[in-house]
């Protein structure tokens, strides 16, 4: 293992060690606060939200001496060395100490999180969240990007004529190797069919040899994450990005999220390289398999939230500072074949990545793919596109070895629907019916968003990113719209690491029919405009008081 920082600039180590975050100690820290009968949940949670930043020397002392107390006398003496994050976490751990008159209260609603397991009965993943739950007739939600019951019913047929085919070929072979562990990699005839597919509908070449199957985009990006990267590497994401990706990243406590500058509704370039100057100034453990320092997630074409996707210059630029700065660009390429206006979708930025160029080395860039959005998100099963030094590495994945092939009988079933072109005429019939609904929503703005708002028309997926005025809180807004017109969409803080972007929203257009689309859509631009009287109503009141 080695430090991708020089060895002599030990200055510089002893600043960037100090940043470093270890949650292994805040795991040991939530158990002695247990212990120690003082917190209440709501106490337990602030902690947990502030404790973003802690110092990873003072974490070690305080486990050394077994003190609560030692280690927020430490964070608060030093906080104000390493910015507000450190000494908001201090002020949280020192309220925790000094409520003790909770401390009943407390241990009774930790004792609850800790011995009970609520499961109730839901039929799906949006059943108990009113955000996200697109089936509650009661709210026209534009909220998720997953598709309705009109397009998943084809499933059916589709499924049942894949399964006859597979079946009847296992039959005919007598091996029965579908039913048998597979290869790491995942079933040869699938990646084969895929390969061909995706070769089709990319209008560039795809090679079976780059293709690791998985379990979805979100199981890939796992992968990613524990077999390429270093453990306390950096993920750099977009400003505004898609939300549970966010929510996975936390997962991955010792590494550290930094969000990048957008402009135009796509990254910032230039102030990217800027931060990837910096950030690589610091220490990292790499080698042996963790061969990227950071990697930089990003949805590049027809992005999650805003819909946009990088120029071919843009492409070019991110694939050279990858290069030039060992880094990996994950692309969440899950959209790119829901494309609406051109015969084939932009180039995928793995597309760039040549291994022609003379500064190829092994590849930068990994595409992650998914059939969620291209068939059903029940199917759970998707691929990675990675060059040689990742495809490798996974392939020889302890992960992967041990159980084989993922998700290999359902890869059966998907090398049929490929081979038997069932996929094509599937996405053929999505891409029509979303083009007609992002028509449909567009039309509506074009005409009823009120002047002080706008959008940029996307090409293909299911996002459209609505700016509001400047001083416009989406949050309050939404949740007045949901109550009082029954229309509903996601405030743009959601998609933002720091809670920015908060005079967005993002509608969605996979779900419902055109029509219904129009209707909530045209619902929506005349509740911004009432929202935005009422409130400056409310202030003029205000002022005259």
């Amino acid at each position: 293992m080695y430090n991708i920082v020089s060895v002599d600039n030990r200055r510089r180590r002893r600043e960037s060690d100090a940043e470093i975050l270890n949650f292994d100690d805040i795991v040991w820290l939530k158990a002695h606060i247990r212990k120690s009968s003082i917190v209440t949940a709501e106490e337990v949670c602030t902690y947990l939200e502030c404790s973003q930043s802690p110092l990873f020397s003072y974490y070690t002392m305080a486990r050394f001496e077994k003190s609560l107390t030692r280690v927020v006398a430490l964070v608060t003496a030093e906080a104000t060395r390493f910015g507000a994050g450190n000494r908001k976490f201090a002020v949280a751990c020192c309220a925790l100490i000094s409520k003790k008159e909770h401390g009943e209260k407390g241990r009774s609603c930790i004792r609850k999180m800790s011995t009970s397991i609520e499961d109730p009965y839901l039929r799906h993943l949006f059943d108990a969240d009113p955000t996200f739950n697109v089936y509650n007739k009661n709210v026209i939600n534009l909220s998720v990007g997953a598709p309705g019951p009109d397009l998943l019913q084809q499933c059916s047929s589709l499924l049942a004529k894949a399964t006859k085919h597979r079946l009847e070929e296992e039959e005919k072979e007598g091996k029965f190797y579908l039913f048998q562990y597979g290869i790491t990699a995942g079933l040869w005839e699938c990646r084969e069919e895929l390969a061909k597919f995706l070769t089709r509908r990319y209008g560039d070449p795809v090679q079976r040899e780059n293709l690791i199957l998985t379990c979805g985009a979100t199981h890939g990006l796992q992968l990613i994450l524990t077999s390429v990267m270093a453990p306390n590497g950096v993920i750099f994401v977009d400003e505004v990005t898609y939300m549970i990706a966010l929510d996975a990243f936390k997962q991955f406590p010792m590494k550290r999220v930094v969000s990048v500058p957008m402009k135009d509704d796509v990254v910032d370039l230039d102030a990217f390289e800027k931060i990837v100057k910096e950030e690589k100034r610091k220490s990292y453990t790499i080698g042996n398999d963790k061969i990227f320092w950071a990697m930089y997630y990003t949805v590049p074409t027809f992005h999650n939230p805003t819909g946009m996707s990088l120029s071919p210059e843009m492409s070019r630029r991110l694939v050279k500072m990858a290069r030039e700065n060992w880094f990996a660009v994950v692309c969440d390429d899950v959209y790119n074949l829901l494309h609406y206006e051109a015969e084939y979708p932009p180039h995928r930025l793995f597309n760039y990545d040549d291994p022609k160029d003379p500064d190829y080395y092994g590849g930068n860039v990994i595409s992650n793919g998914s059939f969620s959005k291209i068939l059903s998100p029940a199917i759970r099963v998707g691929w990675i596109e990675c060059g040689p030094r990742v495809a490798n590495i996974l392939k020889d994945s302890g992960i992967l070895k041990s159980g084989g092939a993922v998700n290999h009988y359902v890869s059966g079933l998907i090398a049929s629907i490929l081979q038997l072109k069932l996929e094509d005429e599937y996405l053929d019939n999505l891409i029509r019916t979303y083009r007609e609904r992002m028509k449909a929503l567009c039309n509506v703005l074009d005409n009823h968003l009120p002047s002080n708002c706008s959008y940029r028309h996307p090409e293909g997926g299911y996002f459209v990113w609505i700016k509001l005025p400047e001083d416009f809180d989406a949050l309050p807004f939404m949740k007045w719209c949901q109550v009082v017109h029954k229309v509903m969409a996601i405030p743009g803080a959601r998609f933002s690491n720091h809670g920015k972007s908060k005079n967005y929203i993002r509608v969605s257009i996979s779900f419902h029919s055109a029509e219904t689309i129009a209707e909530a859509t045209k619902v929506l631009c005349n509740a911004i405009t009432e929202y935005t009287r009422t409130k400056l109503l409310q202030s003029k009141i205000q002022t005259k008081l």
